[in-house]
């Protein structure tokens, strides 16, 4: 599922319409589309499904689809045409209302092309919503890459673009942006079925525009154009004939302008007496070198590419020593504008800086990856490796070829990132990795979430043995990656807007079967496939939160519900102030988590800066909460409140949770035990009083939240949710569902708890046995259990009253779980905890000796007693005057002539796995003859 949220700003010229070529064939659905496509293949296909429908459909090398309707005569346009007229219908092209608009064709690697088609409905294009068709050199079909909405058709504006242009110049400038001014892009459709935008529910269609703010602000924004509020901002800045600009660290301005006068340098002036200067103009040739060399062909000619056009005409255009207002001087970055580079100090030495940063023109223009979440991650993971490659095709004295570093040529700072090792930078290098970040910031972890990418490139470059594969890799002799850079290049070329690592999964096995028989082999593609599955790519990314509560009780108790989750009746439980509504409605877009409806509260905004807005929603009737037992309130919940991400998190709006108390006390509910989703998010201008916190920001979707209302037992209360915002902009809002408040019942004859259970008192230590005491039940003959548990995980067979630790315990902390069980019923769980298990003692005997007579030529003995525990290791060095013997490690010694004169003795260490080595030193012995 690709869950990116934007879409790259790339103009789409409408060429070819799919509606024109023949009619597809009349086949009943996708099934009947990947028949037809079985039939035409000689071998087997590669497909990929979502819902029963294909999203990708590629051939292995040796495989080919033979269209009759196309031959190698045939134009690209046309066969690209033709091929999905007649195997569209296994993509869901043929899906009512839709029709594909060709907006743009190109030439790959190996005699491949590439044709993209944008999806409109209603004659409006879909955000996400494409196809990419790739063509062998015959022009067969060698791959469909589709994600499509199933929107047939959309409603009618009711806010006028002239509305939404101001909510979105407004929007941005209250990140203190100043100046700003908005590009119109018209009306497009969202669909989270095809986007997963987390602000929207269901397809609808929004203003979009691109805001700036002179050359350091550029943002894509969109706006309900029924609700007027803003469903999407993200931003865009992606940290030959060449010029460059020297802004010499001086006069920091908000946002540094393109390099269009006033040059440091251009073809033919000369070298500048800045060393910057100079190394951006010579890092941007040897960027241009490499992609004339190794690029596709559309790569070729990086000005004509990527270069910015202004009165001297199309130019790779490079500003250096930058500074921008409020932030340090010199400036400690470099990044791509879309349309120039622009430097730090320094930054135009590390020549994989520079290629990096030149790459996201290349992805921009030629792939359009948005640069948010996954996506985003992608993006900045093929700019790493591109630059890496220019790295080791232009290696400086002193540089090891072995080494993977992003920007180790910076002076006087680490490198930023590996990709032989991401987890040394804190990314992940697998999906499963607990460095998988799922936050807001950084545009969703694109600097961090690159690593996956990254790690795939060093293992299919350089091979290596990681997570269960064994790889031998495709760059081996050639310290110039050669053929990392085709193969790379070309997953450039033909990947999605919108991807995933699932996408890359499939773009890079496709793009080297598309290679193979030219660049690579059959053994460079098997080395491509195990790097997928040695780096997870099509795996969910398990540190993402958890997306619900269990509405469950500890132990045997048994759940009784008090205020009941009756989805389409709560409305008559709930009093509601104005500004919460029942969905659907005429102007909600429907959304629940179970049945048909469900509470909501448009984020909305007062348009008075004196006046902000706290609405609550609060259940009618008293809940009275049992004494002396658990009680809970969970709920499931979606939102979208107004925030601003990157560079700092800042929450606008929010939504709290509070019980109302008997006698018309409220206590805020945030600081109390939650399970799975919280609300611990501060929010702006004291919008809350000093020390809330809120729901604020997105929720991803649906999530369901639990607060634990014990402390509350035996009072009488009432569940109240508060959403609150402040007299600027909005969001789509917080929709409730599911609402429930129950407790847990003690069965009759549960056993209960009277002893006080204690664990051994001291250091948990490897050795050391641990013992827990003092458990004693109310009910007579109960049968006690303990399960022992490291770091919560339960230890196989550590199930008695004793455990004495072992090696694998050592800085883990420990537990133990009792339970009893009496009358067929289990007592609620009690867990004992101790602090981190550290390293075992070993006891030593108090001396060692060195027996025998010191005599020349005589043997001396080391006598090392007795030491426990069992299992010790023992190693002997003698010594001469104290000093060590070179070579004498045995338990004997025969003295040799040079040691007349001086005095023998021998250091006895103990070592055992998990515990603190432990030495001992006779006492010297004299030689005397």
């Amino acid at each position: 599922m690709r869950r990116v949220l934007a879409l790259a700003c790339a103009a789409f010229v409408s060429s070819a319409v799919l509606g024109a070529v023949p009619a597809p064939l009349a086949v009943a659905g996708p099934d009947d589309g990947e028949a037809v496509l079985r039939a035409d293949a000689d071998g087997p296909l590669r497909i990929r499904r979502e819902g029963g429908v294909a999203t990708f459909v590629g051939t292995p090398a040796g495989t080919e689809i033979d269209n009759p309707a196309v031959g190698r005569g045939t134009s690209v346009s046309a066969a690209a045409r033709a091929h999905l007229a007649r195997y569209g219908a296994a993509i869901g092209a043929d899906r009512a209302g839709t029709r594909l608009v060709e907006h743009g064709r190109s030439a790959a690697a190996a005699g491949t092309s590439v044709v993209r088609y944008q999806q409109e409905v209603d004659g409006l294009p879909v955000l996400g919503g494409d196809v990419v068709v790739t063509l062998d050199k015959d022009h067969d079909l060698a791959s469909l890459d589709a994600n499509l909405s199933d929107a047939a058709s959309v409603g009618s504006a009711t806010v006028t673009e002239d509305a939404a242009r101001t909510t979105a110049l407004g929007s941005v400038g209250r990140s203190r942006v100043k100046g700003a001014t908005a590009e119109d892009l018209g009306r497009w459709v969202l669909d989270p079925a095809t986007l997963p935008v987390p602000a929207i529910t269901g397809a609808r269609s929004a203003w979009r525009f691109e805001v700036r703010a002179g050359d350091g602000v550029r943002r894509m924004v969109l706006v309900d154009d029924r609700s007027g509020v803003v469903l999407l901002d993200v931003d865009l800045i992606q940290h030959a004939d060449r010029v460059v600009c020297d802004r010499a660290n001086l006069n920091p301005v908000d946002d540094p302008p393109v390099c269009t006068a006033a040059y440091a340098r251009t073809e033919g002036s000369g070298a500048s007496t800045v060393a910057d200067v100079n190394l951006a103009f010579a890092n941007a040739g040897r960027v241009s070198t490499f992609y004339a060399t190794f690029g596709t062909p559309d790569m070729q000619d990086l000005t004509a590419l990527i270069g910015h056009e202004a009165a001297d005409g199309k130019k790779l255009r490079s500003t250096v020593r930058v500074c921008i207002t409020g932030i340090p001087c010199p400036y400690d970055n470099a990044y791509w504008n879309g349309q120039a580079m622009f430097y730090g100090k320094d930054y135009p030495r590390a020549d994989d800086i520079v290629g990096h940063e030149m790459t996201h023109g290349v992805i921009e223009r030629i792939a359009g990856l948005i640069y948010f979440d996954q996506s985003g991650a992608i993006n900045e993971s093929l700019a790493d490796i591109i630059g890496e490659i220019i790295d080791h095709q232009t290696l400086a004295a002193g540089e090891s070829p072995s080494e993977f570093l992003l920007g180790e040529d910076l002076p006087d700072q680490p490198p930023f990132r590996s990709a032989a090792d991401p987890t040394a930078y804190y990314q992940p290098d697998r999906m499963t990795s607990t460095r998988w970040y799922s936050g807001e910031g950084d545009s969703g972890g694109v600097h961090t979430n690159s690593g996956v990418g990254n790690k795939a490139f060093y293992l299919i470059s350089q091979g290596g043995t990681f997570n269960g594969q064994t790889i031998t890799g495709i760059d081996a002799g050639d310290q110039g990656l050669a053929k990392s850079a085709r193969l790379w290049t070309q997953v450039i070329e033909t990947i999605p807007a919108f991807a995933e690592y699932d996408d890359l999964a499939t773009v890079l096995e496709q793009s080297c079967a598309d290679l193979q028989g030219t660049v690579l082999t059959a053994a460079d593609c098997t080395a491509v496939h195990q790097a997928v599955l040695a780096t997870e790519m099509t795996t969910r990314p398990t540190n993402e939160p958890v997306r619900d509560a269990a509405r469950t009780c500890p132990g045997t108790t048994v759940k009784r519900v008090l205020l009941a989750p009756a989805s389409e009746t709560e409305q008559a439980a709930f009093t509601a102030a104005a500004g919460w509504t029942r969905t659907p409605d005429a102007t909600v877009v429907p959304n629940a988590f179970s049945g048909d409806t469900a509470w909501f509260a448009e984020d909305g905004a007062t348009n008075n800066e004196s006046l902000v807005a706290h609405l609550p929603i609060r259940a009618d009737d008293w809940i009275d909460l049992p004494a002396g037992q658990p009680a809970y309130l969970a709920f499931r919940h979606w939102h979208a409140f107004e925030y601003w991400a990157d560079p700092e998190k800042e929450y606008y709006d929010g939504g709290t949770v509070e019980l109302v108390r008997d006698g018309a006390t409220t206590a805020n509910l945030e600081s109390r035990a939650w399970a799975a989703y919280a609300p611990k998010r501060p929010l702006a201008y004291n919008l809350l009083p000093s020390g809330r916190t809120a729901f604020a920001g997105t929720s991803k979707g649906w999530t369901g939240s639990r607060v634990d209302l014990s402390e509350f037992a035996g009072e009488s209360v009432k569940p109240q949710f508060t959403m609150h915002y402040d007299p600027y902009w909005g969001a789509p809002g917080w929709y409730l569902d599911d609402i429930e408040v129950y407790t847990c019942d003690i069965p009759t004859g549960t056993p209960e708890l009277v002893g006080t259970p204690a664990l051994t008192s001291g250091t948990p230590r490897v050795g050391r046995k641990l013992t827990i005491s003092g458990v004693a039940w109310s009910e007579a003959g109960t049968e006690t259990t303990y399960e022992w548990r490291r770091g919560g995980v339960p230890i196989s067979g550590a199930v008695n009253a004793s455990y004495t630790p072992v090696y694998a315990d050592l800085g883990k902390v420990l537990s133990v779980v009792v339970t009893g069980t009496a009358n067929g019923l289990r007592s609620l769980a009690h867990t004992r905890t101790t602090s981190a298990v550290q390293r075992g003692v070993i006891t030593a005997p108090s001396k060692v000796v060195a027996s025998g007579t010191p005599y020349v030529g005589r043997r001396l003995t080391a006598l090392r007693g007795t030491w426990s525990p069992s299992g010790i290791t023992f190693r002997y060095q003698w010594l001469r005057d104290g000093r060590a013997i070179s070579g004498a490690t045995a338990s004997t010694y025969v003295i040799r002539r040079t040691d007349k004169g001086h005095r023998i003795a021998v250091r006895i260490t103990g070592s055992r796995t998990g515990y603190t080595s432990v030495a001992r030193t006779s006492a010297s012995r004299s030689v005397t003859r």
